[in-house]
């Protein structure tokens, strides 16, 4: 019956197909010896290829020696592939600034993912019990749908098995099986938040409220996963039509359509947009989409900085969502020898100051230039980024602040701490590829010429 059971949940989620290899993680707990011994029971008909991996963590001595021994020779037994692996997890757990029990839990999977490959499987042997404390865990820290659909029968390469299969039920099957398997001490303890619901929330509410819980709060989480997976659906389309921009480190959505959408939508494909740069959403709450929420609101250049240095700001009709790092000013400042072409690695550009006729060169690619009456320029030309009190001659004697000039062509922010601009002390002469000055334009009198030019390329690949 238990077998039958954990085989109808295999077929009913697709999780094995004939010829797979499958990682097991085995402790030497109950649990996982069981899902060893299903999935050897599976072997033959399903064509299995398993190969079992057990994690030291180097925390509980002499009793972890004796959980590594156990599993070594139960797979010696059973003619089935093992390989023992001891982490010293309290110093990574130091090293990495988090919690003994998150490192295990870390150190774990990042194991069974480099065993796993690109082709294998990685089952893990969490049940009925696991998902009703992972349920009510996730509910007193807050959580929205996605928390309260606990843990799902197949995420990616890992497959549960024992999902819908509760622990009494487990330790019936060994004892029937007449299995042996070790008890983990520290199990017992209420050290930790999981612990104390296992011992002692779980048991009260299966006394004092319904005998069945467990087996409710496992019901419901799958119920609500459906529905999850049914609203992510319909987020992910919406994200398409929001989407204006997708680059590795950024994302940016067009405001006006997010507004259109319900409150419950927007705060999906929100997340959804995090997602496509940061697929943990580590420590980003509902506080903080709600924040992002009021961001939509505010005027072009309001920032919102997160968790982990992530960051959310406007731009116009945009919500940008990138990292802090990405956001930082690049700023540069180059003085011009004439007939000498000076590269400004911060952008990746080259730029020429000449007093000859401008040629083009076969190699140069993306060619900007422009004349300049050279008698009109009192001072050095400079190659800079934005400063303090710069000005733009507009026409007609008249002149404008650069940052006033910028907000009325809507550049960015962002794009104005890194914006190529030549410069005569606090008098632009010129932005490539947005303005020229008014005031140092070549006209009838003009006698000495002055050509600035500006091409892209890697400094190693065209020097000039």
């Amino acid at each position: 019956m238990f077998l039958e059971k954990v085989q109808k949940t295999i077929e009913k989620y697709h999780m094995i197909e004939k010829g797979d290899s499958i990682v097991v993680g085995v402790s030497g707990g109950a649990d996982s010896v069981a899902l060893l011994t299903a999935l050897c029971a599976f072997q033959k008909e399903y064509q299995l290829n398993i190969k079992v991996v057990h994690i030291h963590h180097g925390l509980r001595g002499e009793e972890a020696d004796r959980d590594a021994l156990f599993v070594k020779q139960l797979c010696e037994k059973w003619s089935i592939s093992c390989d023992v692996l001891k982490f010293d997890i309290a110093a990574e757990a130091k090293k990495r600034g988090v919690g003994t029990e998150e490192m295990g839990r870390i150190c774990r999977y990042e194991t069974f993912y480099k065993k796993a490959g690109n082709t294998a499987k990685i089952a893990v042997a969490h049940h009925q019990n696991d998902q009703a404390e992972t349920v009510l865990l996730n509910l007193c820290r807050g959580t929205g749908l996605t928390g309260l659909s606990g843990m799902l029968p197949i995420r990616g390469s890992i497959i549960r098995p024992f999902l819908f299969i509760s622990r009494k039920e487990i330790e019936y099957f060994l004892l029937e099986k007449e299995i042996k398997y070790c008890q983990d001490s520290t199990n017992e303890q209420q050290h930790y938040a999981r612990n104390k619901i296992r011992l002692s929330v779980l048991p009260f509410l299966e006394k004092e409220v319904n005998d069945k819980t467990i087996e409710h709060i496992a019901t419901t989480a799958s119920l609500l996963a459906e529905e999850e997976a049914f609203l992510e659906e319909l987020a992910e389309q919406q994200l398409q039509k929001i989407i204006l921009k997708k680059e590795q480190n950024k994302i940016v959505l067009n405001i006006q359509e997010l507004l259109c959408q319900s409150s419950v939508m927007r705060r999906r494909i929100i997340r959804k947009s995090f997602c496509l740069i940061d697929s943990s959403l580590r420590d980003l709450s509902y506080i903080h989409i709600q924040q992002i929420e009021q961001l939509l609101y505010k005027r072009t250049g309001k920032k919102l900085s997160l968790p982990l240095k992530r960051v959310a700001f406007v731009e116009y009709h945009t919500l940008v969502l990138t990292w802090e790092n990405e956001n930082k000013n690049t700023k540069f400042f180059y003085n011009l020898t004439p007939e000498k072409a000076i590269y400004i690695k911060e952008i990746n550009k080259f730029v020429k100051l000449s007093f000859n006729a401008y040629k083009k060169e076969e190699k140069r690619l993306t060619i900007y230039t422009k004349v300049f009456d050279y008698d009109k320029i009192k001072g050095n030309i400079i190659c800079r980024t934005r400063q303090q009190g710069d000005l733009i001659a507009i026409g007609n004697g008249h002149q404008k602040k650069l940052k006033d000039f910028f907000i009325d062509c809507k550049i960015t922010r962002q794009q104005r701490e890194t914006l190529l601009l030549f410069a005569v002390e606090k008098q632009i002469l010129w932005i490539p590829g947005y303005r020229v000055s008014g005031d140092f334009l070549v006209d009838e009198k003009t006698k000495n010429k002055v050509w600035i030019s500006v091409w892209e390329g890697e400094k190693h690949e065209r020097e000039y």
